[in-house]
């Protein structure tokens, strides 16, 4: 019984309540809710979907089909359809039923094998299945002496009556019967149409589901709408764009699709959205005329044919820029749009291999990318890097020797792991003031990281490798010291980073990963970022404390106990796990929870969450969002996140919504800082202060202050709290 009990709550439920709300492109409850009430305003049509859906999803699961397809409702959403339709067109009864079922089976099969075609090319099925199920039912129904049509969808107000009496009735004629404006009444029934229905309250209950879940997916269904009724009274098609279903099944669902699902909301998708609407007419038109010959209806086919191509059209580019796909999907465009945004910022670092800082102390950068002096053109994205002193000298005594510079015979160092690709060392250091130019680079070593990425350190001290060609290099071994071989008229570390082994190769512009900006009195940690001529510079170093705390690797299992504000005391297991992808996440097994993070030896920090906002995981989410695993001489370490992760809807934050994909006002900020390290080398205690807050029009606004203790070596406590929260976690890992 508890395993019947599991199996319903964990799959079916979610499988068949996801069917009706992926017909607007989501997975949310509150909107098939919605949808599943309204489709049963016309009962046998909602009775007939609720069956094909769980006879799909009960078929699906046990002939083992994947189970995160089917509870997003990806396999049983055409079925859906399928059952709708014949309910509206057809009367129930023996022959019907047993129809029904064959159908739904159909629309499975067709899922699964279209889907299976289309998805190898990245392109989605939508609702060709139903379109493809319902014709075959359709063309040959009067072959079936027992199946008749119905006139219930004329007279839908009978089926009113049946289900709510006189008061239900009279309700709906109400409210079909308010003065509305005419193309307000036309967008609603356009709504109501994509459930085969036609009255104004089931078109204003899928408005304001709509509303609930997106802002940007009803302003789009009200652009979609405006750009069919206008084109269609510009051209004079209104067997094209004027009938309800058309109008909702194809004109505002390509919309949806094409302006917030497939791509990222913007401008440019809302502009395109615009025109594929009269293209979407035309598709419609040359349909209708070619399957009416056999008298077959459409349906959703003009807005599958639109969007399956038009997304394959926007796939085969070489250079998207503008109108860009959506990388995941969380079928939601508000988090498609935060995330992508966030991301697009914060992980853009993970396009780059980690390069660091090939010194110890404190350097100057005497010359930047496209430099005053040498670097230029395709040699200018290359740094080269002095000691100065107090007085912002390079060197001591008279400087006429190279003893004398401040940065001669200092260690040179491997900027990351790689193998020594070559060596050039036979080139004696230059008299201060004149240059080698036969041999530009001088005594030179190249290091090989990955295919196609090398690091090249010139100018370096004949004879003082320590090093040979082949070897394997760690990030911070010494390479070499530096010199004033080549083209140097005194003591300089020359680097590049090239995409050849070739010595002097052209510069490709990249940049270091962490290190740290020392401007007195501050200093700030930069991340992945490229250093400009006279900054002070000096790379980082870890605090084995912090590192060892947060080495959470796979099948680590970690325990908390805590305290919410009522005073209730509750546990919580999580597990460390990685994916298929070799992603690293956190699973809460209670909460069936997610949170995937990073930790790439500098840097600890999270990039998504799946699950439940009420767990703990999720409170250690936003606590430990980003750690810096060095030493930061209390800096705070400030980082970007997504809007939607903000659990506090406020007006202005929904209203936020709707202008999202052209102006972004509000932004939400996480920076976490180090309390106190009295000694690097004690790891008694440990302390970070993170904070979050919400910038509106620049104006900060606190959201939450958490703290995060760490002894002997482990996360031993966290707390969080907001206005409303108040929570203390602590670890009882025995």
């Amino acid at each position: 019984m508890k395993n019947s009990i599991k199996s319903f709550n964990n799959l079916i439920l979610p499988a068949t309540l996801n069917s009706y709300s992926v017909i607007f492109f989501f997975n949310n409850r509150l909107l098939a809710t919605v949808l599943l009430l309204v489709s049963f305003f016309n009962f046998y049509a909602g009775l007939s979907g609720l069956i094909a859906v769980l006879v799909t999803v009960l078929i699906a699961n046990s002939m083992g089909f994947d189970k995160q397809q089917l509870k997003q409702g990806l396999f049983s959403f055409n079925a859906l359809l399928t059952g709708l339709g014949m309910g509206t067109f057809f009367d129930p009864g023996l022959v019907y039923f047993s129809l029904l079922i064959l159908a739904a089976l159909l629309s499975l099969i067709l899922s699964v094998t279209l889907g299976g075609w289309l998805n190898k090319y990245g392109l989605p099925v939508l609702s060709i299945p139903f379109v493809f199920a319902f014709w075959f039912i359709v063309l040959p129904s009067s072959q079936f002496e027992n199946l008749g049509l119905t006139q219930r969808n004329v007279y839908w107000m009978n089926e009113v009556y049946d289900l709510g009496g006189n008061s239900l009735l009279n309700f709906f004629q109400t409210v079909d019967s308010l003065p509305v404006h005419n193309l307000v009444g036309i967008y609603l029934r356009s709504l109501s149409s994509i459930f085969f229905q036609d009255n104004l309250i089931t078109g204003l209950l899928i408005a304001i589901g709509l509303l609930i879940c997106s802002r940007i997916t009803f302003s789009l269904s009200i652009i979609g709408f405006l750009s069919a009724y206008f084109f269609a009274q510009f051209s004079g098609s209104e067997t094209a764009s004027i009938t309800y279903y058309n109008i909702g099944a194809n004109y505002i669902m390509v919309a949806i699709a094409m302006g917030a699902f497939f791509v990222i909301p913007s401008r440019y998708s809302y502009m395109w959205t615009i025109l594929l609407v009269p293209l979407t007419s035309l598709v419609l038109l040359f349909f209708n005329k070619l399957f009416g010959f056999i008298q077959l209806p459409v349906f959703s086919l003009p807005f599958s044919f639109v969007v399956i191509f038009f997304v394959y059209f926007l796939i085969l580019r070489k250079n998207p820029t503008k109108l860009l796909l959506t990388p995941i999907q969380y079928y939601s465009p508000e988090i498609n749009l935060y995330t992508f945004n966030n991301n697009k910022a914060r992980l853009s670092h993970l396009l780059y291999y980690p390069l660091y800082l090939p010194f110890w102390g404190e350097w100057t950068v005497t010359q930047g990318h496209d430099g005053n002096h040498t670097h230029k053109g395709d040699w200018g994205k290359a740094f080269d890097f002095m000691l100065f002193d107090n007085e912002l000298k390079t060197y001591n005594s008279n400087g006429l020797l190279c003893e004398n510079y401040y940065c001669y015979n200092k260690p040179i160092l491997a900027p990351a792991d790689g193998i020594v690709e070559a060596i050039y060392d036979h080139i004696d250091d230059n008299e201060i003031g004149k240059v080698n130019t036969n041999n530009n680079w001088g005594n030179t070593i190249i290091i090989t990281h990955l295919t196609g990425l090398y690091t090249q350190m010139s100018h370096l001290k004949k004879h003082s490798f320590k090093v040979n060609i082949g070897d394997f290099v760690r990030r911070g071994d010494i390479l070499a010291v530096c010199g004033n071989s080549g083209r140097s008229p005194e003591p300089h570390l020359h680097f590049q980073v090239q995409t050849s082994p070739i010595l002097g190769s052209k510069t490709i512009d990249y940049p270091f990963a962490y290190y740290n900006l020392n401007q007195d009195p501050e200093q700030k940690l930069l991340q992945f970022s490229k250093p400009i001529d006279a900054q002070v510079v000096s790379g980082i170093n870890l605090n084995n404390f912090l590192k060892t705390a947060f080495d959470i690797m796979p099948n680590t299992t970690l325990k908390f106990q805590y305290n919410v504000s009522n005073g209730t005391e509750l546990k919580e297991q999580w597990e460390a796990f990685t994916d298929a992808y070799n992603y690293k996440y956190l699973y809460c097994k209670e909460t069936e929870s997610s949170a995937y993070y990073v930790d790439d030896g500098s840097m600890f920090y999270f990039t998504a969450f799946y699950g439940n906002k009420k767990s703990l995981l999720y409170y250690f989410y936003l606590t430990s969002y980003k750690v810096f695993l060095g030493e930061t001489n209390n800096v705070e370490v400030i980082d970007a996140m997504p809007l939607n992760i903000i659990q506090n809807k406020k007006i202005s934050i929904l209203l936020h919504d709707f202008i999202a994909p052209f102006y972004n006002y509000i932004k939400v900020l996480y920076s976490i800082k180090t309390e106190s390290v009295d000694n690097p080398f004690d790891t008694s205690k440990l302390v970070l202060n993170s904070k979050i807050q919400i910038s509106v029009f620049g104006k900060l606004k606190s959201e939450s202050k958490s703290s995060i203790t760490l002894s002997e070596n482990i996360i031993k406590e966290f707390t969080y709290k907001t206005k409303k929260i108040s929570i203390k976690a602590r670890c009882i890992n025995s």
